[in-house]
């Protein structure tokens, strides 16, 4: 009975387990279904509220849509007015551009107009420049042939000064001369008979006489010369102040004791460009004018100073050259001058002496001088009060060099030929004579073609050509020009007292030309020759040939100056 009742109760536990979970399914199927029914109602809800939401989106994009639509519409509508607005600008541009190219071509026709009126206005306003430019031209021509016939007519009075004066002076020197030579041919006569000793001298003394003449003579001629502005200028850069040094011991025998000379050199001149001769010269000339105008004694003061000419200056009446330039001051305590005698002093023969002293050529010489170095000197003087005369030069861009000292003859002969070209037969006789007794062979011809023709003939080397500058048929300059195809190592030297026209440039003797002046002495003539064989000149480059070789016989010459290869 247990076991039935055991098998009862179990099946009842499992009835009722079973009904159990019949209820526990019924009850999860009823809460399932709830879950469902809720999850289904709220699946509705979330649709609704879905498609609610899609309804609202559906409207919102539909209100966007329409927005933007509205919008697109709007900026059609403002792309419409803005490309309305900038065709309407860009045809206002077009516009605007038109008028300033209108504007534009308008103002470039009145610019070109404009030009034409200005071009035919200069082409006529150089037309008449033109005009008158000829104009003045021709009356310029017109002034400068007036001048030059006012000059020719001042000359012409000054030459017939010149031949008068030249006349009376030369016939004085030439009686002189003349007289004394009889008084020595008398004494050398008389010196065969007893007591030759005093005749000899007195023959002796009356020659000195007439070699002072003859001197005297010679130094009027350089003065006509430089007078005439013919003389040969030998410049060089120097400095005024060594000059002035070298002459002072003349300058002291010249004035005498009675005339004390005070010289002050200031020192570091500046360098000027002058033939050291013709400033010597000047200076001469100056100190025996200022001599003669204290005959009582007094004191020459010359002075040296560098000075700069200003436009001030030349506007108060200085006509030395504007810029540097090198003073010399020479000032007297004489008599003085007016100022008529002042206006007058330069002029050829003018002289305040009353004695015959002179030939009034002094001052004209002097101021000839300085013309040719591009100089200007001034006089300031009153009657009493003594007399300043101031000189000044330019100053030259070239370098200073010193003095060069004159190369005494000391060279013995070694038999060289001299060819002698002279037209003068006299001149020529005594030229052959110098260079013959002093160890030289010489040939002579009278004239240019004479003596290419002997030179042709000639067998042997000829190594010197001593000729003339001015001759017939053919100059000196042309002669030595031929002469060297004929004899190619022939040096040159020329002889004259007129040589500036054929010789010099500008009124200056070219540096490789050796010459000689009239009247020279034996001993110029020697030295000339001697330095002229000696390699002291390159040679006369001016005609084509070549220049002498310096560098042998400057290396081959002995102390005395003699070359030993006989030149």
């Amino acid at each position: 009975m247990t076991d039935d009742a055991e098998r009862r109760d179990t099946r009842d536990a499992r009835e009722s387990q079973e009904r159990s979970e019949v209820s526990a399914d019924a009850d999860a199927r009823d809460a399932r279904e709830s879950q469902a029914q809720s999850e289904v109602l709220a699946g509705a809800e979330r649709r609704g509220a879905r498609e609610a939401q899609a309804e609202s989106e559906v409207s919102a994009g539909t209100d966007a849509r329409d927005a933007r639509e509205s919008k697109e519409r709007s900026e059609v509508s403002a792309g419409a007015h803005a490309r309305r607005a900038r065709e309407a600008q860009e045809r206002r541009e077009v516009a605007a551009a038109a008028d300033r190219r209108d504007a534009r071509e308008a103002q470039e026709k009145i610019a070109v107009a404009a030009a034409a009126d200005r071009r035919y206005a200069r082409q006529a306003q150089e037309r008449s420049e033109v005009s008158a430019g000829a104009d003045r031209r021709i009356a310029r021509e017109a002034q400068e042939l007036n001048d030059r016939s006012l000059q020719q007519a001042q000359r012409l009075e000054s030459l017939g000064q010149l031949a008068g004066g030249v006349a009376h002076d030369f016939n004085n020197l030439l009686a002189v001369i003349l007289n004394y030579l009889s008084f020595a041919a008398e004494e050398v006569a008389a010196a065969t008979g007893p007591d030759p000793a005093s005749h000899l001298e007195a023959a002796g003394a009356d020659l000195a006489e007439a070699d002072k003449a003859a001197r005297r003579a010679a130094s009027l001629t350089h003065q006509l010369l430089l007078f005439a502005r013919r003389d040969v200028v030998r410049p060089q850069v120097l400095d005024f102040d060594t000059v002035i040094s070298s002459v002072e011991e003349m300058l002291r025998r010249t004035l005498g004791e009675h005339v004390e000379l005070v010289i002050t050199l200031a020192g570091g001149l500046w360098p000027v460009l002058a033939d050291p001769g013709q400033l010597e010269q000047v200076l001469v000339n100056l100190a025996v004018n200022a001599r003669d105008a204290m005959p009582d004694g007094g004191t020459l003061t010359i002075d040296t100073s560098n000075i700069t000419v200003d436009a001030d200056a030349i506007a108060g009446g200085s006509k030395a050259r504007m810029g540097r330039n090198v003073r010399l001051r020479v000032s007297d305590t004489g008599v003085g001058m007016t100022a008529e005698t002042v206006e007058h002093v330069f002029e050829p023969f003018f002289t305040t002496r009353r004695d015959d002293g002179g030939t009034g050529l002094g001052l004209a010489t002097v101021y000839g001088i300085l013309m040719q170095a591009d100089g200007d000197i001034r006089i300031y003087s009153q009657p009493g009060t003594g007399t300043t005369i101031t000189i000044t030069l330019p100053v030259t861009a070239e370098a200073s060099t010193p003095l060069a000292d004159p190369v005494p003859y000391r060279r013995k002969t070694r038999g060289e030929t001299v060819l002698v070209v002279e037209d003068e037969a006299a001149l020529r006789e005594v030229t052959k004579r110098i260079l013959t007794r002093n160890g030289y062979q010489v040939v002579t011809a009278a004239n240019g073609p004479e003596a290419l023709a002997l030179a042709v003939a000639h067998p042997g080397e000829i190594h010197l050509l001593v000729t003339d500058v001015v001759m017939p048929h053919m100059l000196g300059k042309e002669v030595a020009e031929k002469m060297r195809a004929v004899k190619p190592g022939i040096e040159v030297l020329f002889m004259s007292g007129y040589a500036r026209p054929v010789l010099a440039s500008q009124g200056r003797l070219e540096p490789n030309v050796a010459l000689v002046e009239k009247p020279f002495s034996e001993a110029d003539l020697l030295a000339m020759a001697g330095q002229v064989l000696n390699g002291h000149f390159p040679g006369f480059t001016t005609t084509g040939g070549g220049a002498a070789d310096e560098s042998a016989p400057q290396q081959e010459r002995g102390l005395d100056g003699e070359d030993p290869g006989g030149g």
